[in-house]
């Protein structure tokens, strides 16, 4: 995942401002090459109205590179699906800014969803709301999903794309992934993960991304293999 591009910037939980109220839940910060910080945690439960309406604010164009297909709204049953995760075999990170009144502002999801055929490999999705394409977003939450897939067994991270889609396109491409047609417009990336991939951002980085996942995992959630659905 090797770029000549400036990297983001983790920002120390020491470090970090304004301080989090006792008993806040952990978000790993970063601050982008332009000077916007961005946060990561896992996603829950409680994020399912947030998602919903966050899908909303989506452009048409952002949602069919997303699911692959026309899709006005997200039903509750797959709302449920994306936020009621195990956080094993199906993991996500939320990504959000402070707004003007302090509170975390999500603009972002990145998950990836371990295949139960073959449980080295997983799927993975992101979306970013429009406003904030093209600030490295996409390529941040693939490399923070990536040092958490490589503590959980996974070898291979793949993603089904539309083949306009050029920024996941190039994300995979730094990854070194080979590429495959999977129908009308439609192709199959495929990254194995790199020894030294998840280092990209650092070890102090991803030491605090594996910290922060490892806190939010819950076995006993639903299993993450519905059909119905695309990760």
């Amino acid at each position: 995942m090797s770029s000549d591009r400036p990297r983001p910037r983790f920002i120390p939980p020491a470090d970090v401002l304004p301080r989090p109220a006792p008993g806040e839940e952990p978000i790993v910060w970063f601050e982008m090459p332009g000077g916007l910080q961005v946060g990561l945690r896992p996603i829950h439960p409680d994020d399912r109205q947030a998602l919903m309406e966050g899908f909303q604010a989506l452009s048409e164009e952002s949602r069919y590179h997303r699911f692959l297909s026309p899709m006005p709204r997200l039903s509750d049953r797959q709302a449920r699906y994306l936020t009621e995760l195990d956080q094993i075999d199906h993991f996500a990170w939320g990504i959000g800014i402070r707004g003007d009144a302090g509170a975390i502002e999500g603009i972002g999801v990145a998950r990836y969803v371990r295949d139960t055929a073959d449980r080295t490999t997983a799927e993975v999705a992101v979306v970013i709301t429009d406003p904030y394409h093209g600030l490295g977003l996409g390529t941040l939450a693939v490399q923070a999903l990536a040092v958490v897939a490589a503590t959980r067994g996974i070898e291979v991270l793949t993603g089904y794309l539309l083949g306009d889609n050029k920024p996941m396109v190039r994300i995979f491409q730094g990854m070194g992934a080979t590429f495959t047609h999977a129908g009308p417009g439609l192709v199959r990336a495929e990254a194995v993960l790199q020894d030294d991939a998840p280092g990209t951002l650092g070890e102090e980085a991803c030491a605090e991304l594996i910290r922060v996942a490892g806190r939010a995992s819950h076995p006993s959630a639903p299993r993450s293999d519905d059909p119905d659905q695309r990760g």
